[in-house]
This record gives C-alpha cells, structure tokens and sequence, in this order.
C-alpha cells in the first residue's frame, strides 16, 4: 500500500514539474474600451474574458497592461510582449500580423429617441441628416467613403465620450459607433435622450495582433487552432 502511495505521489510530482515547465505566459497590451476590455471592468471586459479562456485550455496565462490605444499598439512592437488586443483587423500595421477573430464589434447607427430616420441606403443617410462620427476611427468602406464626400476630418469628434455627448445634447441627430461602446458611455456619464435600438450596420472582427517576432508563428497556429473550437460570435 505505501508502496502505491508513494508511486501516486511520484507520478502526480512528475506530471505537475512537466507541466510547470511547458506553461506559457502571454502578455499583451490592451486599451481602455469598455466594455470590450478595461482594467476596472469585470473579467477586464467581454472580449479579454473570452480571450483568457481560450489561452488557459491550452495551459497559457494571460498577462494583460491596459492603456491609451496609440500606446498600446506601438509598446505591443517590443520583445516584452507577444502584441495587443482587442484590435480590428483595418487598424494592424504590417509589422503585426493578425489572427482568426477572437469575438466581433459591431457599427451601427445610433440616433436619438425623438428623432425619426427615414433612409435606405448610406447616402440618403448622409445627405438628409446630421451624422456624428469620431475622426481617428477607420469605419468599413462603404461608410468612410459617404464620411469623405460630406465632411472633413475636423468635423469628427476627437473620441467616443465627445461622440456620446453631441448626440445626447442634439447636436447631431445620429451617431456611428459600436452601440455597447456609446451605451456604455451614455449610461456612465448619466446622458440621457439617446434610443436603446440602433440599426446594426456590420459586425468587425476583433483579432489578436500578433507582434513578428522569433515564435509569432507558432502563437498564432496556437490560437487559431484553439480558435476552431471555440469560433468568435
């Protein structure tokens, strides 16, 4: 009987010292983007919660230093992490190379509650209304090309939480942005007046942006392979 014991011991000793040495940890930078991702939110958001998950069935901890958007995709380029996340595939750089979506963001038109949209197509959209949209954002082509041919850079507002205020106070009378991003404002900062049922445009894949260097290959085979088993939503 000590016997067996011991030999249980032994094996389970042997198995947790060969595991210990094969575990991986990734560290990656990630922005400020509630309710995708933040340092504050629960599970550090919907999209890092799910991307902890998936790592952590291959054994691989998840490591993750949240900041500005700029920041985080130039530190991302450093042998200190493996790159950032989430990211939409139109904002990669080359030197990042991009996996199979994690999860999806979404575009929509959000207007708001006392305002009636009558429109079938983007251009009708933008020749008949007011349409608020953030400057720095890459929107899907089809929207960029009506945001090009009825407005300049300047007249984009500088984030988010500026989108969310204009729109309340009816300075626009509709907005372009991820629904959860802007609801998530609108109810942090208390703005009221903005309709709870956009109008879906596209859903945008949010990819891990992998960093080239020695064994991004390897981490993004990885990832994708666990990937195929638990596909984005």
């Amino acid at each position: 009987m000590r016997l067996i014991r011991f030999l249980s011991y032994w094996f389970f000793a042997i198995s947790f010292a060969a595991t210990s040495v094969n575990a991986e940890t990734w560290k990656i930078a990630s922005p400020e983007w509630p309710p995708y991702a933040g340092a504050h939110l629960p599970e550090n958001g919907r999209a890092i919660e799910k991307l902890r998950s998936i790592l952590s069935n291959a054994g691989i901890t998840l490591v993750v230093e949240f900041m500005p958007w700029s920041r985080a995709q130039s530190i991302a380029a450093s042998a200190d992490y493996v790159g950032y996340f989430p990211a939409r595939e139109q904002d990669v750089c080359e030197e990042f190379a991009t996996t199979h979506p994690v999860t999806f963001s979404k575009v929509g038109v959000i207007k708001r509650e006392e305002t009636t949209l009558e429109w079938s197509g983007l251009d009708l959209l933008f020749e008949n209304y007011r349409i608020g949209f953030v400057a720095s954002h890459v929107y899907p082509p089809d929207i960029q090309r009506q945001i090009y041919r009825h407005y300049q850079p300047e007249d984009g507002t500088e984030n988010e939480e500026d989108l969310a205020r204009i729109l309340a106070a009816g300075r626009v009378e509709a907005a372009l942005a991820d629904p959860e991003v802007l609801f998530h404002i609108a109810k942090r900062l208390s703005l009221n007046g903005i309709d709870p049922n956009p109008r879906i445009l596209e859903r945008l894949p949010l990819v891990l942006a992998l960093f080239k260097s020695e064994g991004y290959e390897r981490r993004m085979n990885l990832l994708n392979g666990l990937l195929k088993n638990n596909p984005a939503r």
